[in-house]
């Protein structure tokens, strides 16, 4: 039963890893987007509009990445935590 829990546990977390490098390529995709419109704005409102995309890009990137290093640290604590215990 040990031995299905940890593979289900794995699962999840693999799932998602999945899902966050999925949404990590999708902010990566808005940012150039943003930084995009931001290099080829014209009139003083589409710069305003381009750096408010900018900065909410960049806020959500970082937010993001954070929680990737948040899910890969706790990832990697448990399965040492897990490893001792021996497989099965």
């Amino acid at each position: 039963m040990h031995s299905k829990g940890k593979r289900e546990w794995i699962s999840v977390q693999s799932v998602e890893r999945q899902r966050l490098i999925a949404d990590i390529r999708l902010a990566e995709q808005e940012w150039k987007l943003a930084d995009w419109r931001f290099h080829y704005a014209l009139g003083e409102d589409h710069v305003d509009y381009a750096i408010y995309c900018l900065e909410a890009a960049e806020k959500k990137l970082g937010m993001l990445i954070k929680e990737a290093k948040r899910l890969w640290s706790s990832s990697s604590e448990q399965g040492q935590q897990q490893g001792g215990e021996g497989v099965g």
